[in-house]
């Protein structure tokens, strides 16, 4: 089984054609927060999307639902 979280000296893979990783969460090492974000390769850094300052200690990829997991769902819309 491979382990949820990663630690940030092990990098996400590369989306194909790109310099940039696939979009991961970023947690802040105290725990207590979290981000979305990737790791640029043609900068060798981390980037995190929301627009503040934080320190990461791990990442985890994002896990996608199939669409037989949701298939009884009600979805709603956010505007």
């Amino acid at each position: 089984m491979k382990p949820l979280y990663k630690p940030i000296s092990e990098l996400p893979s590369v989306v194909e054609g790109e310099n940039f990783s696939i979009t991961v969460l970023l947690f802040d090492k105290n725990l207590d927060n979290f981000d979305l974000g990737y790791y640029d390769f043609e900068i060798s850094q981390w980037v995190a999307m929301g627009g503040f300052q934080i320190e990461i200690i791990c990442w985890s990829e994002i896990i996608m639902p199939s669409s037989m997991a949701v298939l009884r769902y009600t979805s709603i819309l956010i505007e």
